[in-house]
């Protein structure tokens, strides 16, 4: 079984868990034993057949065609970003290594300088810190730092957030962006992926949620060393020809 199977699985589980009878159109009635909807009730929604389905939630067989990875992101009411994360699921195309530091285009470093003042820093898609301008040094508690994972300093340091909503906030956003922004065959991938299941009860939490998030603009609190917490806005961009490296500018 590889990971592809094994994480269509989990979507499709937990996806069916959520939704409601009612979210559907299907009448509650009594005697339902299972939270959310049946498989068949999935499967007739789809209109697939039922044991393909299940096999699906088993994790065996052939990876889906995109007819029915459209078909159950309709039925099973997945948003647009959830969706396009399981059309790559399905697809069976050669894997593409992360981007490192040494593999960046030197225009990505001419931007960096270029933004200045403004904190800017470019992350793989498992948040890895590529490499960052100078204006990033003082923000973030070091976090920021090159060689960082940005998700295991914000998992491992969950106790020193300015808040417990912001930490849920940055948390969400970075397990949901490393589901959309990262191809699941790529050793560091799974590599990452394993260890903040076995460490962090928080992280399994936020994972199990089945969602999928492009990375675009926000705002979030950010330590200065100055200064202390401040609200800034962020915006985060793709760099060309690389898709997983994440170029991320904040502003004041």
């Amino acid at each position: 079984m590889s990971l592809r199977h094994a994480l269509i699985a989990e979507l499709l589980r937990g996806r069916r868990a959520e939704l409601q009878p009612e979210d559907v159109g299907i009448p509650r009635g009594d005697g339902r034993r299972v939270p959310g909807l049946r498989r068949e009730e999935v499967a007739e929604l789809a209109g697939i057949n039922r044991d393909y389905y299940i096999r699906l939630e088993q994790a065996h067989g052939h990876l889906p065609s995109p007819q029915v990875v459209s078909a159950l992101s309709r039925a099973l009411q997945l948003d647009p970003d959830t969706t396009e994360y399981f059309q790559q699921l399905a697809q069976t195309s050669a894997t593409r290594a992360l981007s490192t530091r040494e593999g960046l285009p030197a225009g990505a470093f001419a931007i960096l300088r270029l933004v200045e003042p403004h904190p800017a820093y470019i992350t793989n898609g498992v948040h890895d810190v590529l490499v960052v301008n100078r204006s990033c040094a003082g923000i973030a508690k070091g976090f920021l730092d090159e060689g960082r994972n940005l998700l295991i300093e914000v998992f491992e340091h969950e106790h020193e957030a300015p808040s417990a909503e912001e930490w849920r906030a940055t948390a969400t956003r970075l397990v949901d962006s490393m589901r959309f922004h990262t191809a699941p065959d790529e050793p560091r991938f799974q590599e990452l992926l394993a260890l903040l299941r076995r460490r962090y009860p928080a992280f399994r939490e936020l994972w199990s949620r089945q969602r999928a998030r492009k990375l675009t603009f926000g705002t979030s609190l950010f330590y200065d060393a100055e200064h202390g917490w401040q609200r800034a806005t962020w915006q985060t961009l793709i760099v060309p020809d690389h898709p997983d490296s994440l170029l991320t500018i904040i502003h004041p």
